[in-house]
């Protein structure tokens, strides 16, 4: 099979940027319960990281390689909505790891001698396994509370 070309990797690149979980509860809303101020500014956090390295990654591919496909959120995440945030929790953490899976292998993809490419990929990633490992303390914190419902 042909490896994707550097212009296909960074599109899926920001498709997991701009079509995570965090991304779509920013707008869905879930249930919130007092408490949770320190898990909405986690995930607000994530966001906005998501986004400012989602704008860089979308300018590099207008500048060097053709048009941006976002993509669409998966067909599960409508299953979150009106959900407490604690019990989204253990859904975020599957996410994140799978987003970091993803871009683990799209760095490895980066090829032709693009380095701002390349760089970006790895931002990417290291700020995945960041945002991955807030999500895991903030499940560890909700769990010890006394929220049963939490999986890790």
């Amino acid at each position: 099979m042909a490896q994707p070309g550097n212009h296909e990797v960074l599109n899926r690149l920001l498709t997991v940027l701009h079509r995570s979980l965090p991304v779509y509860l920013k707008d869905a809303a879930p249930w919130r319960t007092a408490g949770d101020e320190r898990a909405i500014g986690v995930m607000q956090r994530i966001v906005e990281d998501q986004e400012q390295l989602g704008a860089r990654i979308g300018q590099h591919i207008l500048e060097h390689y053709g048009p941006i496909e976002l993509g669409s959120f998966p067909l599960d995440f409508p299953d979150t909505n009106n959900l407490a945030f604690d019990y989204l929790l253990g859904k975020l953490v599957a996410c994140q790891r799978q987003d970091v899976a993803s871009i683990e292998r799209y760095v490895s993809q980066i090829g032709g001698g693009d380095f701002e490419a390349r760089a970006l990929a790895e931002e990417a990633l290291g700020a995945a396994r960041g945002h991955l490992e807030s999500l895991e303390e903030l499940a560890a914190e909700v769990t010890k509370a006394g929220a049963t419902w939490v999986k890790r």
